[in-house]
């Protein structure tokens, strides 16, 4: 039975890269790079609002019953609602938190004549028009990961050394692997 024996640098490298993704998932949700929900209003926003789903974003190395250390990405519930959209027509959005959103956005509603409306009535529209139309997927996972996958392939020139250490030692983790369960003869041929 071959037991894996874990690279040294194995932990620190998912250290490195849970602190990458998850920088590159916190600059991605603070671009100005969304459109409003609105088709009618142009231009781009972010998805920061109270902070909580940017501040929710953290990374943990967990350690399997094996010893075998794995990455593990943790975020709000909601971050899923904001990732991969919200189909129409399904569940309505919790009129508290829209009310909150509101707030913290400084927003205020208007009516067909111009006119202010209560904050409560301006959340009941969005929920309506959330309900009805549902929410565009922001995909904010798929472009962390997009330039995660970015600095492996193209590293900044003082971390390429590194990088190309740690490629090493999975090689020879590699090499090793195969010197212990590949028979180093062949059997005879009959």
């Amino acid at each position: 039975m071959f037991q894996q024996v874990p690279l040294p640098l194995t932990t620190e490298a998912l250290n490195e890269y849970g602190k990458l993704f998850t920088g590159y998932l916190k600059k991605e949700i603070q671009k100005k790079q969304f459109p409003y929900g609105n088709p009618n209003q142009r231009g781009l926003g972010d998805k920061v609002a109270s902070g909580k789903l940017l501040n929710s974003i953290d990374y943990e190395i967990i350690t399997d019953s094996d010893g075998n250390p794995t990455l593990e990405i943790s975020y709000i519930d909601y971050f899923e609602n904001v990732n991969l959209g919200r189909r129409r027509e399904k569940k309505k959005v919790p009129i508290n938190a829209l009310l909150n959103w509101i707030k913290v956005r400084g927003l205020k509603g208007r009516n067909k004549k111009g006119q202010f409306i209560p904050n409560l009535s301006f959340a009941f529209a969005i929920q309506t028009n959330i309900f009805k139309f549902g929410i565009r997927p922001s995909n904010i996972y798929d472009k962390g990961l997009d330039g995660l996958l970015d600095f492996v392939d193209n590293p900044p020139a003082e971390l390429q050394g590194e990088l190309q250490e740690i490629y090493n030692m999975i090689a020879q983790d590699v090499n090793n692997f195969i010197e212990r369960t590949i028979t180093k003869e062949l059997p005879s041929q009959i």
